[in-house]
């Protein structure tokens, strides 16, 4: 008789142990990397078998304690070994527990559903469990011997179940649809299996939202530089040696191309690939171009998709069903039968960071599965990440470059536009003049633009002109945003609603004004200029199932000639027909006080400016700022981004900031402030206690200070900055502490943000 160690399926932080259970002999199948059913408490709950052992390791009195497996869930182990290897890394480099990293490879973070069960005076006696992940199913038929006979004697009185036991003779299972294709109605089957000239039973289908996607066969002719990428790509594929490539491109230079022929080399040698991608917005997009290749032997993956049909997404996966899955941050965990490459487009995008507890970012866990499986990986951009960049140009990844537009097109050429000027001119609206002439222009030519402002809603705040006050959010420290759908105001943080107030709710003024300007506002202004037909996608737009794509597919198709939004509309659409770019609030971001504010405001203004100019025109872009004499809006009007980085990098060095160094944010919340800060205070004082005894070396603490938005849903925010050389030994010092299982504090190891 044997034992397992189980990690503990509940989303509590503290749970860093896990517990043993016996197998009874009818689970004596079980071992690492299976899900069971276990006894926890009142309660029966979902666990993941870690490790499988002996009884005999335990003491006597240990054995008779324990409480037995009550039920496995599947039919077969969940986490291979690679899997099960990347879970541990995950919980021992991002300082979460092992059942906080293996809940991120299950759809939906559990398999089970708990209820409760009461008594008749309503009394809880228990709770019970059933699965979540409903398999869909559809009637299906297969011929039998006696069917087989009756094939064979034939009955001419019966022609239409002739007909249907010929169609079934090859001896498959056919469903009630995949028989209507051959004329053979339900009707005829079900006389079949009354006749017992063929059984039925229920056969298990897997959805698939992206089957009557459009399929696009173009084959391109690579240009030299592809080419030589394709060759290295290739190699390291067949070698299934866990390389890493930055694969640096300007926008338009063809990086799809090269990620197609690179997955086809993979499929050809039998292997499956993964494709990360940092938006929804730019899945149907790549479905399309991967389907003209694969066929429906691509699967996709994304939050909008419910848990049902994720959770078939993984069985394809995990049987080989599919060769290439294509997804955002959360399918690097999908299980793989055999893992040969890995693709992750627009690889600085902070997208990949997954800001909620446990903090990872899907590129690191993309290196460690490409290390355990021997998949190579390749890191696809524009404007890589600067760490990325700083690895490439230092050797540890290989650096593959494309210089020029595969079309042979011109990058797009770029104005600056003065706000400054423009408000002293009179003019107060959110599009300059030059702007909105290009705009005119463009439509009234037939020919299309894409605007950007990274700001939803109608107007970034609501103030009163008398005493100043601006409207905020009860539960969170920040101003309220109008949206003008609804005629209400919103946090952006939270969620809460709220009219507009008619007077102040500060002084009782009736002077209530609206200041900023979201993508609401911009785009009841673009409506008002000729010939412009306008869609807008941001979150609010996009709320629906597929309303990216239905966005997309309309503004390709035509049917509206500007398309205004958030940073989504500036990322990897290739649109030909695209020759205008206007950004507004260029400069916007730029002095946020956060040490990777410039290289996302670089990012950003690139990679919208590579929008235009993809086709045979000539494309036009213009950035609208307040500090136009900037120089990191100059080298992203120019598109320098090797200037761009030496600058940055000297920056990043002289300040003690990655990747010269490793950085960890600790984050205290609490409905109490001052409990908060205190809190703060006595993780700050034990890890400077640290440094003077000398068991903490090369170490800046930097904090506590409140977070941007001091307060978020009633809960007051404070940080601590660690930055060192060499970030295990803080991290063991943590985990080895008091602090370790302190609820309401949160490690970020890596963090995308301090602020």
């Amino acid at each position: 008789m044997f034992c397992v160690d189980v990690a503990i399926n509940l989303p509590v932080k503290s749970l860093f142990k896990q517990f043993t259970y016996a197998v009874p002999a009818e689970l004596n199948f079980l071992d690492s990397g299976w899900r069971v059913v276990v006894p926890f408490g009142a309660q029966k709950v979902e666990g993941f078998v870690v490790q499988r052992r002996e009884m005999t390791s335990l003491p006597p009195q240990a054995q008779a304690k324990l409480k037995n497996v009550e039920a496995a869930l599947g039919d077969r182990p969940w986490f291979d070994k690679e899997m099960l290897a990347t879970a541990k890394w995950l919980a021992d480099y991002y300082m979460c527990s092992l059942a906080e990293a293996m809940r991120l490879f299950v759809p939906g973070k559990t398999s089970i559903k708990r209820h409760a069960v009461k008594d008749e005076e309503g009394k809880l006696l228990y709770y019970a469990y059933e699965e979540r992940l409903k398999e869909k199913t559809v009637l299906a038929y297969r011929i039998t011997e006696a069917g087989r006979a009756a094939l064979a004697l034939g009955d001419s009185r019966a022609k239409a179940q002739m007909a249907a036991l010929a169609v079934l003779s090859e001896g498959e299972w056919l469903t009630v649809n995949e028989l209507s294709e051959y004329k053979v109605s339900a009707a005829t089957a079900r006389t079949l299996a009354e006749k017992a000239w063929a059984e039925a039973r229920q056969k298990r289908v897997l959805r698939n939202s992206y089957v009557n996607l459009q399929r696009r066969g173009e084959v391109f002719t690579l240009t030299d530089e592809q080419a030589s990428a394709l060759e290295k790509l290739s190699a390291s594929v067949k070698k299934a040696d866990g390389k890493t490539f930055l694969l640096q491109g300007i926008t338009g230079s063809g990086k799809t191309e090269v990620y197609l022929r690179a997955a086809a080399e993979a499929v050809a040698q039998g292997k499956q690939v993964l494709m990360l991608v940092p938006e929804i917005a730019l899945t149907a997009q790549l479905v399309k171009r991967f389907k003209g290749w694969f066929g429906d032997m691509v699967a996709v993956a994304h939050s909008k998709l419910s848990q049902n049909e994720r959770g078939d997404v993984w069985y394809k996966m995990h049987t080989h069903q599919a060769n290439i899955l294509i997804g955002v941050r959360s399918a690097v965990f999908a299980p793989f039968e055999n893992l040969g490459l890995i693709i992750i487009d627009e690889e600085h995008e902070s997208s990949y960071k997954q800001e909620e507890r446990p903090n990872y970012h899907a590129r690191n866990v993309a290196l460690e599965r490409s290390k355990l499986t021997g998949a190579p990986l390749i890191l696809g951009s524009a404007t890589p990440d600067l760490e990325s960049y700083y690895k490439a140009i230092g050797g540890e990844y290989q650096h593959l470059r494309l210089t020029k537009r595969a079309t042979g097109s011109k990058l797009p050429t770029v104005e600056l536009v003065d706000m400054r000027k423009e408000l002293q001119e009179r003019n107060f609206s959110v599009l300059s003049r030059k702007l909105k002439q290009a705009l005119v222009t463009t439509a009234a030519e037939g020919e299309q633009a894409i605007v950007l402002l990274n700001r939803r809603g109608y107007s970034t705040f609501v103030m009163c002109r008398d005493c100043g006050a601006s409207i905020v959010c009860p539960h969170c420290a920040v101003a309220l945003v109008y949206h003008s759908a609804g005629e209400a105001m919103r946090c952006h943080y939270c969620g809460n609603t709220a009219p507009i107030p008619a007077e102040c709710p500060n002084c009782h003024s009736r002077r209530i004004k609206f200041f900023g300007t979201g993508t609401q506002k911009a785009e009841a202004e673009l409506q008002e200029l000729p010939e412009v037909k306008v869609l807008r996608m941001d979150q609010d737009s996009t709320a629906q199932k597929f309303a990216h794509a239905d966005i997309l597919s309309s503004f390709a198709r035509g049917e509206r000639n500007v398309l205004i939004g958030t940073q989504m509309v500036a990322k990897g659409h290739d649109i030909p027909n695209v020759t205008l770019v206007g950004v507004l609030a260029a400069d916007a971001s730029l002095n946020l006080p956060d040490f990777r504010a410039t290289e996302r405001t670089f990012s950003l203004l690139t990679q919208a400016a590579g929008r235009a100019g993809r086709g045979e025109k000539e494309g036009r872009v213009i950035f609208q700022a307040y500090d136009v004499e900037n120089k990191v809006l100059e080298q992203a009007a120019r598109q320098d981004y090797d200037s761009f980085a030496k600058d940055e990098l000297k920056d990043r060095e002289t300040f003690f900031y990655p990747p010269f160094a490793q950085m960890l944010k600790l984050t205290i919340w609490d409905k109490d402030e001052a409990a908060a800060l205190a809190l703060a205070k006595r993780v700050t004082d034990f890890l400077k206690g640290q440094q003077l005894e000398g068991k903490l070396r090369d170490l800046l603490v930097l904090g506590p200070f409140p977070g941007l938005v001091a307060k978020v849903r009633d809960m007051y925010r404070y940080n601590i900055i660690v930055k060192a050389k060499e970030l295990q030994p803080v991290k063991d010092a943590l985990l080895a502490s008091q602090f370790k299982e302190q609820r309401n504090l949160f490690f970020d190891v890596d963090p995308v943000s301090v602020i």
